[in-house]
């Protein structure tokens, strides 16, 4: 690479006297350079906010304190349990969700490192607890200035770059990343938007075709059987298959009503496609007209919390993907207590009646607005005091009727 002076765009030769006088403003003697950095104005000093500092995987982080109820340390078993717990994401019989929060950061379990103690934060508003962050190492709180992170440090923080909202300088003088960690306890719960088409639950059913056509579940406001709607005479069919009753469905929208023969069962997730005026579900398996009117699809999904309260198995896990697949939010729990405790933080509670047989015989006595929903393989029972309704165990459409059904 050549020296400036070298190119040929280069001045040569001496500067005249009018350029020379020309450039005099813009050299400045020390003297006026000190002037004018002095004159500066000041940057302004960064925000500041209590955080929670702490480290793991060689990284400092800090969560904003805002809303921090408590922070306890936790140690050996009782660490232990809280760490089998954050694997289902509740909080024993609290209800409570638990997160692990280096598990929701994307970090591996490290078996040679595996820590054997933490900090359990607990979140909330008014001293009231609505959710729970675990730790893997012992928070300190702290008061630190917080400043916009480049674009170009996030990479730095792989896998939870994501995550990152900003630097913490903490007193020490070193930084620490700031963690945006949405938990919902300083406002109203949002409005969930509604899920891409194409993830969204669809029913089968038949609706005097030969094919079937499939409706969108978050379209449903509900339903009800066609001999349970007052003033209404409905004729009895051979051709249904045993257990099978005609339906009615209430959509959003505009409040659009539609008589179905028969729901035959989930559909299996696929994509929306439109031909014409006309939409179908393209599945794996097969497509699928759309029944439902475009005019009656909701502004947006109604999400419902739902606890499912069951031992920790693949059943339980099954059933957590069907209710999250209908769009609904789903916190697990494998202590029975949870049917009375944790009613007033969800909008439904799916129960295993058989694990828990004194529920099953006793109920439950709770005055929340919940609804409970059993589940029983084999005779149904009656449902037991405190519950709606119950349910055949693995009967996909009767739990998808039974979330949709009003309590």
């Amino acid at each position: 690479m050549f020296p400036v002076d070298s190119l040929t765009a280069a001045p040569r030769g001496s500067v005249p006297n009018d350029a020379a006088f020309a450039a005099k403003p813009f050299r400045a003697s020390g003297a006026l350079r000190a002037e004018m950095l002095r004159s500066e104005p000041p940057r302004p000093a960064p925000a500041r906010v209590d955080v929670l500092a702490f480290s793991f995987h060689g990284m400092r982080f800090a969560l904003p304190a805002a809303h921090i109820v408590d922070v306890m340390t936790v140690s050996g078993a009782r660490w232990e349990r809280l760490v089998a717990m954050s694997a289902t994401g509740t909080l024993g019989a609290s209800g409570l969700p638990l997160i692990r929060l280096a598990a929701r950061m994307g970090f591996a379990a490290d078996a040679a490192n595996r820590p054997v103690q933490g900090g359990l934060v607990l979140f909330g508003t008014a001293g009231k607890v609505r959710a729970t962050v675990l730790i893997d190492d012992v928070p300190t709180r702290v008061s630190a200035g917080v400043e916009t992170m480049p674009a170009s440090w996030r990479s730095r923080f792989s896998p939870c770059e994501d995550m990152i909202d900003g630097v913490a300088l903490l007193p020490d003088g070193a930084q620490a990343a700031m963690i945006d960690l949405p938990l919902g306890v300083n406002a109203p719960r949002a409005a969930v938007a509604g899920a891409p088409e194409r993830d969204t639950a669809h029913l089968l059913v038949r609706a005097g075709r030969a094919q079937l056509e499939a409706v969108r579940i978050a379209a449903v406001r509900d339903l009800r059987p066609l001999d349970e709607v007052p003033g209404l005479a409905v004729l009895p069919s051979a051709a249904l298959p045993r257990g099978r009753q005609r339906m009615l469905l209430e959509f959003g929208g505009q409040g659009d009503v539609v008589a179905v023969d028969e729901v035959v069962g989930l559909a299996p997730q696929g994509r929306i496609e439109r031909v014409g005026s006309l939409r179908f579900l393209a599945t794996p398996t097969g497509r699928y007209r759309l029944l439902e009117p475009g005019g009656t699809q909701p502004a947006r999904a109604v999400t419902k919390r739902v606890l499912v309260t069951a031992p920790e198995d693949a059943g339980r896990s099954a059933l957590r993907d069907l209710v999250r697949s209908m769009g609904h939010e789903v916190s697990l729990a494998d202590d029975p207590r949870a049917a009375r405790l944790a009613g007033g933080r969800f909008d439904v509670i799916l129960f295993d009646l058989d694990a828990y047989e004194d529920v099953r015989a006793g109920g439950v006595e709770a005055t929340d607005g919940a609804q409970r929903i059993g589940l029983a393989a084999g005779a149904l029972p009656a449902a037991p005091r405190g519950f709606a309704r119950v349910v055949p165990a693995g009967d996909a459409v009767a739990l998808a009727l039974a979330l949709l059904r009003r309590a």
